[in-house]
C-alpha cells in the first residue's frame, strides 16, 4: 500500500490528546453518606462501574476517530481491484467491530432500548456488507499492483510504425496522432522518470535521460516496412524494465489495433510473461480511426517469375475494399529493357521508361476481395520490372501499388541420355509439348553409348534414363558438370547393376549404395509425398490431399542401403522407401528417381507418364527439370524484411556491382560471393536494381508488403483478452481515459472515501454516546 502524504501519518501521535483529556477530565464520583441506606451505596458502586465503561467506550471512539482522520488525510490507495475489495471488506470489518462493541455497550449500560435496537440493526447491516465484500475479494484472482503517485516511473512507449499507420483520417495520419499522444504522455509522467521509445525497426533502445530526449525520439518516428510485431516489442519492453532499478514500471502501446500488427505466434509466450509480472501495468492506447474507408491491392502472384523468353506470364492480383463499395481502375505498367540504366544524373535517379500495358475497371463490394488477372504476352530475354496500381487516391497510399520482377531467359538446354532399351519420348513430350512454341526447354536426345565428357558442354541440365554401367571417366565428368552448377536427373531402371553402380566413380554422383530391386506383386505401392514444402512440390500445396497418386501404381523400384547424410528424401513411396532423393554437389543439384519412366508399355515399372490423365507426374517432372537448371535461389519477388539473393551472369561472377534501392539515389557497391549477391536489407518497397560496373545485363528484384498487411479490421477486447490475458491490460482511446487509468495505477484505488466514512461514523457514535452518557450522568448526579 502507498500513501499520497506519508508525512501526515505522524499525525497519528495526536491519539495522545483524547487520552490526556480522559485522564485530566476524569471525574471522581461524589460520595454520599447514607449509613442507613445500604441499597443506595450498592447503586453508587454500580453507577461508578457503568461510568467507567462509558468513559472507556468514548476514549476508544475518540482514538479511533483521530487515527481514521489521519489515515484518510494521508490518502492511501491500491491499484488492484482485488486488493481494493480486500481493503473494502477490511474497512467494513473494522466498522462492524466498532458497531458490535458500541451495541454491546449500549445493551450493557442499560441505555435507551430504541438506541440499542437502532445500533443492533445498523451493525447487522454492516455485517451483511462485510460478508458480501469478503466473498467478492475471495472470488478475485488478480494479483496486487501497488502504485505511488509522485514516485519516478520507468516507462517504455511502444509505437506501431507499420505503413498502415499512414492512414489519414480527419486530416491526420495515425502515426501523427500516435506522436502527439506519445509526446503528451511524457508530460504526464512524474519528474525524474526514465522513458524509452520502441518502434518496429530492428534496433536496440535505451532509456532517455530526460523528457526532452524522449520527445525527440518520438518526433523522429517514421514508418517502417517489416520489422517486429507489437507483441515482440512488448516482450522487449518487459526485458528492459526488468533491468531498470526504479520500482514503478509502465508500458504504453500506441497502435491502431489492426490485426496484422499482432503476430499470434508470439501470443502465448507473451501472455505467460505478463502473468509472471503483474506489477507492470500495460496500457493499450487506440489511435485508430473509428470509420475506415480504404481500397487496397492486398496481394500479387505471378504464374512464373523465372520464365522462358517469348512465353506469356499471368499476374493475379487481389483487390479489397474496406468501408465502402466502389468502382476502381487498376493499371499495369512495365519498364522497357535498358542495360544502361539506372544512373544518377544531377542528383536524380534515372530509370527506364515505363509504359502502360493494360488496365481494368472493377466493381468492389465492402469487405469482399475481388481477384483480377493481367496477361503479359511473350517477354524478350532480360529482367523486366513493373507494377500494378490503383487509379485515384484514398486514405492510405501505401497499399495502392505493388511491384513485380520477371526474369525471361532463353529456353534451358537439356541433354536426355537414353540407355539402349530406354525410350524418352514420354519425358520429352512432357517437357516440350508438341505444337507449343514457347517451351521452357530445348532438348537434345542421344543414346548412352554416344555420351562423352565433351558432350556435356553447353547444357544446363542432363537427364539419364535407365542408365546402364558407364566408364568411370563418364561418371567423373558428370560430377564435374554438376559441381560447376549443372543439374542432373537420374531415373534408375532395369539396366542398373548393383555392383557396378556402387563403385567409387558412380558413388560420386549417386546419393547412396544400391541395395536391391523391389517388386510390388499383389501390393499397392505409389508415390506418397508427406510434406509439400519443398520448391518442387509447390504446385500441390493447396491440393495435396486430393492428388490421385494411388491411380499410378509402382510395380518395381530400387532402394539404397542408406541415403548419404548430405542427401534429402523429397518424395517417398507408400512403403516409406525413398522415391526421389536430392543431393547438392558443388554449385549443382542431382535428383535421383528410383524407378524408371522409359520402359516399353508391355513391361513398364509404372505408368506415371503413360497412365490415363497422368497430370500429377507431368507437373512433377516439369518442376524437377526447372529445379535442376534454376535451383531454389532464383527468386525475384520478396516480402519486405526478407534477405534477397541475386545470381550474377557467369561473366560477372567477381565484378563489383552497383545496387540502386527504391529509398535513395546513392548507389551502393556490392561484390558477388561465388556469383551470388546477398542484400540483407529490404526495408523499402519497390524495385531494387543491380548493374555491373563494367557494363552488362542489369538485374534486380522487387519488394512488397506481406499480403493483407494493411488490413485495418480492429481487434476486439475479446481478442486482446485472448492475446494478452483478461484483466492484464488497460484499454484507452482518449486522454481522459489514460489520465484516469494512470491515476488508479499510481495512486491506486483510493481508500480516502472509506476512511472518511469510518471517521464520520465514529464521530457520530461518539457524539451520540457522549450526549447520552453525560446527560444520564448529570441526571443521576
Amino acid at each position: 500500500m502507498q500513501f499520497a502524504n506519508v508525512g501526515l501519518l505522524l499525525g497519528g501521535l495526536l491519539v495522545a490528546v483524547p487520552i490526556i483529556l480522559h485522564l485530566v477530565m476524569r471525574q471522581q464520583p461524589k460520595q454520599l453518606e447514607f449509613p442507613a441506606l445500604r441499597f443506595v451505596r450498592q447503586r453508587s458502586v454500580q453507577n461508578t462501574r457503568r461510568l467507567q465503561l462509558k468513559h472507556w467506550i468514548l476514549l476508544a471512539l475518540r482514538i479511533l476517530a483521530v487515527l481514521a482522520l489521519v489515515a484518510a488525510l494521508a490518502r492511501p490507495g491500491v491499484s488492484s481491484a482485488a486488493v481494493g475489495r480486500w481493503v473494502l471488506s477490511g474497512s467494513l470489518g473494522v466498522i462492524l467491530l466498532i458497531g458490535a462493541f458500541v451495541t454491546a455497550a449500549a445493551w450493557l449500560a442499560g441505555s435507551s432500548r430504541v438506541l440499542a435496537y437502532v445500533l443492533t440493526a445498523l451493525t447487522a447491516l454492516v455485517g451483511v456488507g462485510t460478508l458480501v465484500a469478503t466473498a467478492m475479494a475471495l472470488s478475485s484472482s488478480t494479483g496486487p499492483i501497488v502504485g505511488e503517485q509522485e514516485a519516478p516511473v520507468a516507462a517504455v512507449i511502444v509505437c506501431d510504425t507499420s505503413p498502415r499507420m499512414l492512414y489519414r483520417h480527419q486530416n491526420q495520419t495515425r502515426l501523427e496522432k500516435a506522436k502527439e499522444l506519445g509526446s503528451w504522455l511524457t508530460s504526464q509522467l512524474p519528474e525524474d522518470s526514465q522513458m524509452a521509445v520502441l518502434d518496429q525497426r530492428a534496433q536496440s533502445a535505451i532509456f532517455a535521460p530526460d523528457r526532452g530526449a524522449a520527445r525527440q525520439a518520438i518526433g523522429r518516428l517514421e514508418v517502417t516496412v517489416g520489422g517486429k510485431s507489437l507483441l515482440a516489442l512488448v516482450e522487449q519492453a518487459l526485458e528492459m524494465l526488468e533491468s531498470n532499478e526504479l520500482q514503478r514500471k509502465e508500458i504504453y502501446v500506441l497502435t491502431d489495433l489492426a490485426a496484422p500488427a499482432w503476430d499470434q505466434g508470439d501470443a502465448q509466450r507473451l501472455k505467460a510473461r505478463l502473468a509472471e509480472q503483474p506489477d507492470i501495468p500495460l496500457y493499450i492506447i487506440d489511435v485508430g480511426a473509428d470509420e475506415v474507408r480504404n481500397i487496397a491491392i492486398s496481394d500479387l502472384v505471378l504464374s512464373d517469375e523465372l520464365a522462358p523468353e517469348n512465353r506469356d506470364v499471368t499476374l493475379y492480383a487481389e483487390v479489397v475494399s474496406n468501408g465502402a463499395s466502389d468502382t476502381k481502375t487498376i493499371e499495369l505498367f512495365v519498364e522497357k529493357l535498358d542495360d544502361k540504366l539506372p544512373i544518377v544524373e544531377n542528383g536524380e535517379l534515372i530509370t527506364p521508361t515505363a509504359t502502360r500495358r493494360n488496365r481494368q475497371t472493377i466493381e468492389l463490394t465492402d469487405d469482399q476481395p475481388r481477384s483480377i488477372s493481367f496477361r503479359l504476352p511473350g517477354l524478350e530475354s532480360g529482367t523486366h520490372h513493373g507494377w500494378i496500381q490503383l487509379v485515384g487516391d484514398d486514405g492510405l497510399e501505401a497499399d495502392n501499388k505493388r511491384w513485380f520482377t520477371i526474369e525471361a531467359r532463353p529456353a534451358w538446354k537439356l541433354l536426355v541420355v537414353e540407355s539402349q532399351a530406354a525410350n524418352g519420348s514420354d519425358l520429352v513430350n512432357a517437357l516440350v509439348p508438341p505444337g507449343f512454341p514457347a517451351a521452357a526447354f530445348q532438348i537434345d536426345v542421344i543414346k548412352q553409348n554416344a555420351l562423352t565428357p565433351d558432350k556435356l558442354n553447353g547444357y544446363q541440365g542432363v537427364v539419364l534414363l535407365d542408365p546402364a554401367p558407364m566408364p568411370d571417366a563418364t561418371w567423373q565428368a558428370l560430377n564435374r558438370f554438376v559441381s560447376r552448377g549443372g543439374g542432373l536427373m537420374i531415373f534408375l531402371g532395369r539396366e542398373a547393376v548393383k555392383d557396378s553402380f556402387n563403385g567409387e566413380a558412380p558413388q560420386s554422383v549417386l546419393p547412396g549404395t544400391l541395395s536391391r530391386e523391389w517388386r510390388a506383386g499383389d501390393r499397392l505401392w505409389y508415390l506418397q509425398p508427406t510434406d509439400y514444402q519443398h520448391a518442387m512440390l509447390a504446385p500441390y500445396r493447396n491440393i495435396g490431399t486430393s492428388v490421385p497418386w494411388r491411380d499410378f501404381p509402382i510395380e518395381r523400384h530400387w532402394s539404397f542401403d542408406e541415403v548419404d547424410s548430405d542427401a534429402n528424401t523429397v518424395v517417398p513411396y507408400s512403403n516409406y522407401i525413398p522415391a526421389m532423393v536430392e543431393q547438392r554437389i558443388g554449385k549443382g543439384i542431382v535428383l535421383t528417381f528410383t524407378t524408371s519412366i522409359s520402359d516399353p508399355p508391355n513391361d513398364a515399372w509404372n505408368n506415371l507418364l503413360s497412365g490415363f490423365q497422368s497430370w500429377p507426374f507431368f507437373v512433377m517432372v516439369n518442376q524437377m527439370a526447372k529445379y535442376i537448371v534454376a535451383g531454389t535461389d532464383q527468386h525475384f519477388n520478396y516480402i519486405a524484411g526478407d534477405v534477397a539473393t541475386v545470381q550474377t551472369s557467369p561473366d560477372n561472377e567477381t565484378t563489383t556491382h552497383l545496387l540502386f534501392t527504391p529509398a535513395g539515389i546513392d548507389p551502393q557497391e556490392v561484390i558477388p560471393d561465388s556469383g551470388t549477391i546477398t542484400i540483407p536489407f529490404t526495408s523499402s518497397l519497390g524495385t531494387y536494381r543491380i548493374r555491373p560496373l563494367g557494363g552488362g545485363a542489369v538485374t534486380g528484384f522487387s519488394v512488397n508488403l506481406p499480403p493483407f498487411a494493411t488490413q485495418m479490421e480492429k481487434l476486439t477486447e475479446a481478442d486482446l483478452d485472448e492475446i494478452l490475458g483478461p484483466g492484464r491490460y488497460r484499454l484507452a482511446r482518449q486522454k481522459e481515459q489514460i489520465v484516469r487509468e494512470q491515476g488508479e495505477a499510481r495512486l491506486g484505488v483510493p481508500l480516502f472515501p472509506w476512511l472518511m466514512l469510518i471517521v464520520v461514523i465514529v464521530f457520530g457514535l461518539e457524539n451520540v454516546l457522549a450526549n447520552r452518557f453525560y446527560r444520564q450522568q448529570t441526571e443521576t448526579t
